[in-house]
């Protein structure tokens, strides 16, 4: 498979950003998957397509990350725990983003996805897991420039603190 057709199977246009891609594969995987009329191998070749077109360079510019320079990435999994259900976790995430960050893509109440703009543009995934009564929650960072995965965890904790939960 190629890049052209790999293209064409997500349904992207040439100057997707890695957002796009992240929502195209996952509409791809529901129209393929088995139980929507589509088969395994079909699958099997919308996962390619996104690995391929992920393994490129970037051409995001600079909303994403700047030409010809690689995106840094951090996890920490798991990184922190709150103890509420995830839907309140998540509900929790948003009120602490709505200080912090401007909220991209949402996938209630398991995946959130924001870009922070200080202190240097990123881009940050939280993942939500029920963990016996209480959440547990995963971060991934991307930034074009080297940012501390452990400063924005902690930044988002003392955000979070700083709530004022009933």
């Amino acid at each position: 498979m190629n890049r052209t057709d790999a293209i064409r199977l997500l349904g992207l246009d040439e100057g997707f950003r890695p957002i796009d891609l992240r929502r195209a594969r996952r509409r791809a995987l529901i129209a393929h998957h088995p139980d929507h009329g589509g088969s395994r191998e079909a699958l099997v070749d919308v996962e390619r397509a996104a690995e391929l077109l992920g393994s490129q360079p970037l051409d995001a510019g600079p909303s994403r990350a700047e030409p010809g320079r690689r995106v840094r990435r951090g996890s920490d999994r798991p990184s922190f725990t709150i103890d509420v259900l995830p839907v309140d976790a998540f509900e929790i995430l948003l009120l602490a983003a709505a200080e912090l960050a401007d909220v991209c893509d949402d996938d209630p109440p398991y995946r959130l996805e924001v870009r922070m703009l200080d202190p240097v543009d990123t881009w940050v995934t939280f993942e939500v897991v029920p963990d016996a009564g209480s959440s547990t929650v995963s971060i991934t960072v991307e930034s074009a420039r080297g940012i501390d995965i452990e400063a924005v965890r902690d930044l988002w904790i003392t955000t979070i603190n700083a709530l004022q939960m009933p």
